[in-house]
């Protein structure tokens, strides 16, 4: 139910529970008041209880709008003296309409025991319904401020991820135009494919691991018109359930970083291992790459590379919490990484 309309139902109800307790306590076998009729006590307790409950509702909004703009010693004496207020009204419109009838010398002061229970208990319990949905209505405000937050963060964080994608293709179908023309129009139809993922699937904040799957598959096969024969890439891929959801496009920083620092000598095995395991719900994604010091870390190269791994971080943090392991390490010139949700 939403916080608005539970607030009213909470109201009417609470208006409700003090009118009926302000009509059956006149209109009862022993009351002195019953002789006064049913139509005449139902219009008096209509009329007493509208004065007590809403009389709170409304002091407590005027001292929240002082608390707010000014002073909580302000506020106080609005809360107190709307109180007095309303206890001095209560008694007199039950003196005029009520006790007037049949007590024609006494009429006795305004603050006694009767009327300050009677006024006291339904303005403490409308002050307390206005603190507590005052605090609701923050904290769903301050909700949606962090839901906003992280949704906007998502799509910065998944917006880094495209361009640097494209740039280190594009290098790729630079080099292919001049060594293989053919392999360059495939490439050009794979990366087209890559583009409508990216573009109109990975829109969404959740994919199926199976186009995951794909998407690595085709990468994987981009790369490997640039490495050629000098590196080998291998993939392995079990996924209980192809339509789990993933979030898009998380694991591309850490196969485009092996992809760009693998090593490539001429008397050593060059390799990219890629594993990929979905149980339950748990999935698992492991990359492992040889590397070596041949590489020129310029820079600019550092600075870009180091984008993927932080995005990495962020969009585990905003989608899981603490609900994720993600590794990297460095072991006799291999790399790995790895994550797990």
């Amino acid at each position: 139910m939403p916080l608005r309309s539970f607030y009213f139902f909470t109201i009417a109800f609470y208006y409700l529970v003090f009118f009926v307790i302000e009509f059956f306590t006149d209109y009862r076998a022993e009351s002195d008041h019953q002789w006064l009729g049913l139509n005449y006590l139902l219009v008096l307790a209509l009329a007493t209880t509208f004065l007590k409950c809403f009389g709170a509702i409304f002091f407590a909004r005027i001292s929240k709008y002082v608390l707010i703009k000014k002073s909580s010693i302000l506020a106080f004496i609005i809360l107190f003296s709307g109180f007095l207020l309303i206890l001095f009204l209560y008694s007199e419109v039950s003196w005029v309409y009520r006790w007037s009838y049949f007590l024609e010398d006494f009429r006795g002061p305004f603050y006694n025991i009767y009327n300050l229970q009677a006024a006291l208990i339904p303005y403490f319990i409308g002050i307390c319904i206005e603190i507590v949905f005052e605090y609701l209505k923050q904290y769903n405000e301050q909700q949606s401020l962090k839901l906003e937050k992280t949704k906007a963060e998502l799509s910065f964080l998944k917006a880094q991820i495209s361009p640097h994608f494209l740039f280190n293709t594009i290098n790729t179908i630079f080099w292919l135009i001049i060594k293989d023309p053919k392999g360059a129009q495939e490439l050009l139809l794979k990366l087209s494919d890559m583009l409508r993922y990216q573009l109109y699937e990975c829109d969404h904040d959740f994919v199926p691991i199976q186009k995951e799957i794909d998407y690595l598959t085709h990468l994987c096969k981009v790369q490997g018109y640039r490495k050629g024969k000098k590196v080998k890439i291998t993939t392995e891929f079990d996924c209980e359930d192809t339509v789990f959801q993933i979030p898009p496009l998380l694991f591309l920083p850490l196969v485009e970083n092996a992809m760009k620092y693998v090593s490539q000598k001429d008397d050593k095995e060059n390799y990219i291992s890629i594993f990929l395991r979905q149980r339950s719900n748990l999935v698992s994604f492991e990359i492992v790459n040889s590397t070596d010091n041949s590489h020129i870390e310029l820079e600019e190269d550092k600075k870009y590379s180091g984008i993927g791994l932080s995005n990495i971080k962020k969009r585990l943090s905003l989608i899981y919490g603490n609900n994720y392991k993600f590794s990297t390490s460095l072991i006799n010139n291999v790399y790995y990484a790895k994550i797990e949700f």
